[in-house]
């Protein structure tokens, strides 16, 4: 397939993710942020994750929303109280959605597989932000998720805008061929990995030498771990274990085989399966 047809299939492909899902996932969200506005213990929400960030694919992403719980009755709570209190309040609003609890938010399921995803956080005087802490019954250490979203947004522009979409499309891509749970990859990882191979890229801007490029050096970043600068955990990818592990080994070789179908992808069909389209 000509490199101009591939383009032109991933072009046609991103207004399809955006005309998904622009209008439902903001009405989800406001709808939920509604339920607990009226119980009077939500102080302010904010949108984060790869909403804010612009990398959302319908059915692919988290999209999180802070909960802000300070100065409501909330804020003295172990963040455990907070969260069940949460999930409790959306399950009685939506009792015909999977509403579930877990260390971190609440997860609320969609028809489709769409999931978004609402962690209560207490927002600190420095404008950063605590959320629960995994390892312990108290919220964690501050983060700070704008810094993030600022590097992120730096690298974007810094590439014409292209960096976004880039991900969108290998977020996609990930998802439909990395079948096993274990080794799927998260998209604030998949976010970590296109800062890193786009912050000095001086390749062409088109979406299939973005992709391959992307590809390529996922294949050698994610052997290692990649530090988390909001601060939050300490790795993004701690999921996949330490350096070198087996597991990092394993997702290595599937972004090598992705990059592989990229490059001989020769038809419409074959571009289709790529991003499990038309299935």
């Amino acid at each position: 397939m000509p490199d101009d047809r591939f383009n032109e299939y991933c072009e046609a492909l991103l207004a399809q993710y955006t005309r998904k899902n622009t209008q439902t996932v903001t009405q989800r969200l406001e709808s939920l942020c509604g339920f607990l506005r009226q119980k009077g213990n939500v102080v302010q929400t904010m949108f984060g994750g790869s909403v804010r960030k612009g990398t959302y694919v319908t059915g692919l992403s988290d999209v999180d929303v802070l909960l802000v719980v300070n100065e409501s009755s909330l804020v003295n709570q172990s963040p455990s109280d907070v969260i069940e209190y949460v999930r409790d309040t959306i399950q009685r609003q939506l009792p015909n959605n999977t509403v579930s609890a877990g260390k971190l938010a609440v997860t609320v399921s969609y028809a489709k597989g769409t999931e978004i995803q609402l962690l209560p956080a207490i927002r600190t005087r420095t404008d950063g932000v605590r959320i629960a802490d995994p390892g312990s019954t108290k919220w964690s250490n501050v983060a700070r998720p704008d810094d993030f979203a600022e590097k992120l947004a730096k690298v974007n522009t810094a590439r014409n805008g292209r960096v976004v979409p880039i991900i969108k499309l290998a977020k996609a891509m990930g998802d439909c061929f990395i079948t096993r749970p274990g080794r799927k990859i998260s998209g604030y990882h998949m976010e970590s990995l296109a800062i890193d191979a786009f912050k000095d890229y001086q390749g062409p801007l088109d979406p299939k030498s973005m992709l391959i490029h992307l590809l390529g050096h996922s294949m050698e970043a994610v052997k290692k771990p990649i530090v988390d600068s909001t601060g939050q955990s300490r790795h993004v990818d701690e999921y996949l274990g330490q350096a070198e592990s087996n597991l990092r080994k394993g997702v290595s070789t599937q972004f090598g085989q992705m990059r592989a179908e990229v490059r001989r992808c020769k038809t419409k069909a074959e571009f289709n399966k790529l991003f499990c389209e038309g299935n």
